[in-house]
């Protein structure tokens, strides 16, 4: 069960992460929050939901999401080690939300220094995009598990890294029943199934960071204002919460039946991925996805991705 916890613009979004981790205490449920770094540093100022977050797992999802240069383009250069060398750096420091220059330290170092007493280790791609180098300087950060491909049904071990199951999309969560039934198919069917909601669409009627597409901002890439996106009426957040606290206490039913276990921690694998071109090529495809949205047209990832696949493919 995992949170995409990442809008550190809209008034509304803490206080909705807290009512989720009030209704995760409640029913007794453990979630793996994936937190940028410009949610650290907003988060920072509400001590109370970090007490409740720390009850959890924390994963990392970037430094700063969509800000241009978002990660599909500071990665998208020739040099495979040159991209692996930009993104050690914006994964550690502050990017101004407004030019996406580097100003001073931040990223993974601001979520490690608001949560000191956690081992982050998971980390999940904005938009799904990961891209090779950019894995490879995470995992000299300490990350060793990834959550945003879809190369696999089951947890599976390659070149270090853990990957998990892609995941069960409920971006625009409403708690439909068929929406349980898919959670609960998908739960008793696989090992491992991996739930994702974003908790700015409970509270917002709009994703948070449409100002960062061109389309939505006059054509630029990074917006002028950090504009905030129209919330919800109360009565419309009150709905979904009542529904999620449904979704919750049908999990935690299912798991007292011992139908499934609902954990935040990463499960050890001994499975190991002996890759194929099919399997850099479906990569490469899921993960320029979120590009794509963007009207970008990648130069050499696809190179980056063969590199990283055929280094330990089988003769």
């Amino acid at each position: 069960m995992t949170f995409d916890t990442e809008d550190f613009i809209s008034e509304n979004s803490v206080p909705g992460l807290h009512n989720i981790l009030e209704l995760l205490k409640k029913h007794e449920l453990q979630a793996l929050f994936f937190i940028t770094g410009h949610m650290a540093e907003k988060l920072a100022n509400f001590p109370e939901t970090v007490d409740l977050l720390n009850e959890h797992q924390i994963g990392y999802h970037s430094s700063s999401h969509s800000v241009h240069p978002a990660l599909f383009e500071f990665t998208d250069i020739e040099s495979y080690y040159e991209a692996y060398q930009t993104s050690l750096i914006r994964e550690t420091s502050h990017i101004n939300p407004l030019t996406g220059e580097i100003e001073g330290i931040g990223g993974i170092y601001a979520l490690r220094a608001l949560f000191p007493e956690k081992k982050i280790v998971a980390f999940r791609a904005p938009g799904y995009c990961w891209t090779p180098p950019h894995l490879d300087a995470l995992k000299t950060l300490g990350i060793t598990c990834d959550f945003s491909t879809d190369i696999c049904i089951e947890p599976i071990s390659y070149r270090e890294t853990t990957f998990y199951p892609f995941t069960i999309q409920l971006n625009n969560w409403n708690g439909r029943v068929l929406e349980h039934l898919r959670i609960q198919r998908f739960s008793l069917i696989r090992e491992v199934s991996v739930l994702t909601i974003h908790p700015s669409t409970m509270v917002n009627q709009l994703e948070w960071d449409l100002i960062y597409y061109p389309k939505f901002n006059k054509g630029k890439l990074n917006p002028a204002n950090l504009d905030r996106l129209p919330a919800r009426t109360p009565n419309e957040v009150a709905s979904i919460f009542r529904k999620f606290d449904l979704l919750l206490r049908h999990l935690e039913t299912l798991q007292k039946m011992h139908l499934l276990k609902v954990t935040s921690k990463p499960t050890p694998t001994n499975r190991t991925l002996f890759p194929t071109l099919k399997d850099a090529e479906k990569s490469y495809k899921q993960s320029i996805n979120w590009a794509e949205g963007y009207g970008y047209k990648p130069k050499f990832l696809h190179s980056h991705f063969t590199q990283f696949f055929q280094l330990n493919m089988p003769n």
